[in-house]
Formats: C-alpha cells, structure tokens, sequence
C-alpha cells in the first residue's frame, strides 16, 4: 500500500473518531452568577461555565452556595438552577436532578420529543410547561400551567388527591375550635389512592415522604418561589 494512500486512511480514520466522540448539544449557559462548573463525559474534574458554553449531552453542572445558572436548551426552553443544585443532561429528551431546586419552563413538544426528568422520587414526564421541582429532602413538584405525569420508580405511590376547595371550607367552618381543625387537618384529602403514575394540573403542588404524596393547590409561597426565578430570567435579558 502506498504511503498517500496511507495517509488517506489515517485521515479518515482520525475524521471518524473525533466525529464518533463528539456529543450533541443540547443548550447554551446564557448566563450565571456565583460557583458554577460543568463536568463532561470522559473528563476527571470539573470546570468553571462561561457565558455561551455549548452544554453537550453527558454534561454534568452544579452550582455552589448562592450561585445560579440560566441554561437556554436548542428547542427554546430554558432551565435555571438555584442554588446547591446539580443537572446531569443525558440527551436533549432526557434529565437527571438528584439535589437542589430547579425551576422549567419547557416549550411545547409532541409525545415523541417528550422531556423526561428522572429525581430520586420518581419520573416527570412533560410535552410543554413550567414548574419547580425541589429535590431536597423537602421533595415536591409545583406546576404553574399546563400537565405532567409523574411516575414512581420504585413501587405504587399513596396518593392523597386534595379535595375540591369549597368542599374543605366548608368542612372548617363547621368545627368548633382550632383543636378540632388541627386534628382533623388530614380531612382536606380525598381518601388515598394507590397508583403507580399520576397526572399533576396546573396550579397544584404534590410532596414526597417516600411513597407517600400529597397534592395540595397553589399557595402564596409557590407564587414567591415562581416570581424569584422568572426575575432571574428578566433580569438576564
């Protein structure tokens, strides 16, 4: 064999592999504060992000005590992560959070682009939303429009679906004392429900304790929680 035709192979071998190594990118860091670094597949340490880091698929962030990220994914959608938070993104379909608290605002996409969110807890699965999901010890998911589907990873949840409001209200009016209220606090669900998959609707929050969740409606400190990280985005514009 010749030695040009030597070279031509080598070459061609060498495009190959370094087409083969390289992974897709799913996003960009549009902008951060604090501690941030990114780990990439097939790399020993982390790094510090900058501002415009392509984000490829295995790349692992975190953020340290008072820092944050704003990552803008390819099809628009952007996640931000607070502060003491790690992101592992798997592909452009699939996320790993297993610490911190995350907030999504996911664009639009068909049953096929679904994104799918893995946590300690259990699976989100979501075509187009926004939503926090805390994955701290305090383990909950609060949804401000649109649906997603949860799914347990290991076995049946208990499921205890909030009662219809007025119903609730009507109940507590009826009590003689902030005794009775208090004990009679688990009144406010429906009976439980075992399942191994729920839907969550907009305005709604479930909590963690295990197998255990309850689903409870928007409150005043959800409102806080979304105002905070959508100021972050405004702020970033």
């Amino acid at each position: 064999m010749g030695l040009l035709m030597k070279l031509f192979l080598l070459s061609v071998l060498v495009s190959f592999f370094t087409f083969a190594g390289a992974n897709a990118i799913v996003g960009s860091v549009e902008k951060f504060e604090g501690d941030v670094k990114v780990k990439s597949v097939g790399s020993v340490k982390k790094s510090k992000v900058s501002s415009g880091l392509e984000v490829q698929e295995g790349d692992l962030i975190t953020t340290a005590k008072e820092a944050f990220v704003l990552i803008k994914l390819i099809d628009g959608s952007s996640v931000v992560l607070d502060a003491s938070s790690t992101i592992h993104f798997k592909s452009d379909n699939a996320i790993e959070q297993n610490d911190g608290k995350i907030y999504y605002k996911i664009t639009s996409r068909d049953a096929k682009n679904a994104l799918k969110i893995k946590t300690p807890f259990a699976i989100i699965g979501i075509k187009g939303t926004s939503f926090v999901v805390n994955a701290t010890q305090n383990a909950s998911v609060t949804l401000k429009e649109g649906l997603i589907g949860v799914t347990s990873i290991k076995e049946e949840f208990e499921l205890y679906r909030k009662k219809v409001q007025e119903e609730f209200n009507n109940y507590v009016s009826d009590q003689q004392s902030e005794f009775e209220k208090y004990k009679n606090e688990q009144n406010k669900y429906a009976v439980a429900e075992s399942t191994k998959e729920f839907d969550l609707e907009a305005g709604n929050r479930v909590s963690f304790s295990g197998q255990k969740v309850n689903e409870d409606a928007w409150s005043e400190e959800d409102d806080a929680e979304f105002e905070r990280f959508e100021k972050f985005m405004s702020e970033m514009k």
